[in-house]
């Protein structure tokens, strides 16, 4: 079993979670703590999720179930941000560029 670090899935979600976190550093007051803070924590998760899924075989399925919806929570609280226009358009396009990323790997999104 490849150390969870070393997957592709792992590292697109990593990037980004630190995309994330740079971008709620210039969030408007009204939605950078409890809007941010949501979306970074869903982020947290997402990684939590393929940690498990890479560590326990047995339940591998149920998972990676689990963290199709959070991440598809993600892409909601992201697409928010981009209709509200709370993240400059350079973070939206990295952000973008990265959930293709990912969605690449599930080819069932």
């Amino acid at each position: 079993m490849a150390l969870t670090e070393e997957l592709p899935v792992y590292r697109a979600i990593y990037k980004l979670l630190m995309q994330i976190l740079d971008a709620r550093d210039n969030f408007p007051k009204a939605y950078k703590y409890e809007f941010g803070t949501e979306l970074m924590m869903v982020g947290v998760k997402c990684c939590e999720l393929i940690r498990y899924a890479n560590s326990d075989k047995t339940n591998r399925v149920q998972w990676l179930n689990e963290f199709l919806v959070k991440f598809d929570t993600l892409r909601l609280l992201l697409r928010i941000c981009q209709d509200r226009k709370i993240v400059s358009i350079k973070h939206c396009a990295d952000m973008l560029i990265s959930i293709d990323e990912i969605e690449r790997q599930f080819p069932a999104m």
